[in-house]
């Protein structure tokens, strides 16, 4: 879809509050593909389903912000329905959103929630009323009597502190007034060609406004490469873990992180305080469990848990096997922080599902299935190959290598949470004997943990 755009630009567990918030998602359902089949509104509210979140990145290459939603082939089927059925999905994620303290939990970050314009007169829309919370609008179809509503209704929630933005798939004349002066809009590029793209970038480019844009629907690097080039601000999509090409590891090492656990060691750290520290990177936990487990230490078991395998080396043999990473290290690019921030929420939401359902109670084995989980995009290898360079206990090579079992179903919720793939989500969810409120309870825990980890790493 961009050959012609690339001739135009040269080529713990969760509280209390969490749970009980999270458990009202129980009220809606996702829409079955039934021929014809208009879903009632009791439909959704007396359904399941899971939230689900997609990170943003911006030109800095780093996380900007997320979104959260009930994943976008739901929503793009309630964007065919009447305005009741949308109306009812936008009441039932603002109800169990707002009381969540997404916002709160990101930081500097932004969140982004959709609603679609049907839904701008919903007295719940108040409570997002935040600095770093975008309601994100889809219009429909918008005719000449329906502006003067839509006027109003944008100059009141703006008179309440709402920030909105608007999310198009194609040119919207027709919402030239609301476009040019919005403060963020984002283009679903999956639609669109190049010279499509260039165009609707320039002239919002030139709007008096000059909003901030997200380009979206991004599959493949290249596509980022070429909206990067073009000026975008944002970028969302699957191209993040695009296993399509196997190209020379960019990065591998993070330096400051070796430094800091360098540092702890010298300062005469507990080796538990030590093994917390080296937990965080999952390249320096690869490495270590793979030195560990190898023939010339001798040992008769292997070691999956991290503080065992520190205290095994102990301090001194440890320091000179960690000051020689120092030297292992390239500069780390949009694809190393941002695998590295989802391997490590992975990881924690598979150690606190330990124990839970039919969930096997071994949080470090769980801890590590997760953390490993996408080290063959980390290290630009197929699993096959990077599973021959460690020797790991037998359950979370099979875990990481999809074999079945109750660890790589917990595996599986993780991965599909990501990919917004509701059927996938419930399956998942089913096999490890769990609902939905608990799911997406641990899942925006696990990624704030996550987010103060890298945080404190870089």
């Amino acid at each position: 879809m961009f050959e012609a755009f690339r001739r135009w630009v040269g080529a713990s567990p969760a509280g209390s509050a969490s749970k009980d918030a999270f458990s009202q998602l129980n009220t809606l359902v996702p829409l079955k593909s039934v021929q014809n089949e208009v879903p009632s509104t009791n439909a959704i509210r007396e359904g399941a389903s899971f939230v689900c979140r997609e990170a943003v990145l911006d030109r800095g290459e780093r996380v900007g912000g997320y979104e959260f939603a009930l994943g976008r082939k739901l929503r793009a089927s309630l964007l065919e329905r009447n305005a009741v059925i949308r109306r009812t999905y936008d009441e039932a994620m603002l109800t169990n959103l707002a009381p969540l303290g997404v916002s709160s939990l990101l930081g500097n970050r932004f969140a982004l929630i959709r609603v679609s314009a049907d839904s701008l007169k919903s007295p719940l829309l108040k409570g997002f009323a935040q600095v770093n919370t975008f309601i994100m609008i889809t219009p429909g179809v918008i005719t000449e009597a329906d502006l003067a509503g839509l006027r109003a209704d944008v100059q009141h929630l703006g008179e309440l502190g709402i920030k909105l933005g608007w999310t198009i798939d194609r040119p919207r004349p027709e919402m030239s007034e609301f476009l040019n002066v919005a403060e963020l809009i984002e283009i679903d590029t999956s639609g669109l060609d190049g010279i499509q793209l260039k165009m609707m970038y320039r002239d919002f480019r030139a709007a008096k406004a000059n909003p901030k844009l997200i380009a979206t629907g991004l599959q493949t690097s290249d596509d980022f490469s070429l909206c990067y080039q073009c000026g975008f601000d944002y970028f969302m999509g699957a191209f993040v873990s695009s296993r399509e090409n196997w190209h020379p590891p960019k990065s591998e090492i993070n330096r400051p992180r070796v430094f800091e656990v360098l540092n702890t060691i010298r300062s005469g750290a507990e080796l538990d305080e030590i093994a917390d520290k080296l937990r965080h990177d999952p390249i320096l936990t690869f490495k270590l469990l793979r030195y560990i487990n190898s023939p010339g230490i001798g040992l008769v078991h292997k070691v999956d848990d991290i503080s065992k395998a520190v205290m095994l080396l102990g301090r001194d043999r440890f320091y000179r096997w960690l000051s020689l990473l120092v030297f292992d290290f390239n500069q780390v690019g949009y694809q190393g922080r941002i695998l590295n921030e989802q391997s490590l929420t992975r990881a924690r939401f598979m150690e606190t599902l330990a124990g839970r359902g039919l969930v096997p109670n071994s949080a470090d084995q769980l801890f590590i299935i997760g953390l490993f989980s996408l080290l063959d995009v980390m290290m630009n290898q197929p699993f096959s190959n990077v599973m021959k360079q460690v020797s790991l206990p037998e359950a979370i090579s099979a875990a990481i290598l999809g074999e079945s079992g109750p660890m790589s179903d917990a595996l599986a919720l993780a991965i599909a949470i990501e990919a917004a793939a509701q059927d996938e989500i419930a399956a998942a969810a089913e096999r490890c004997g769990l609902d939905s409120g608990m799911v997406a309870g641990l899942m925006i825990e696990a990624l704030a943990w996550a987010q103060q980890v890298c945080a404190s790493g870089e």
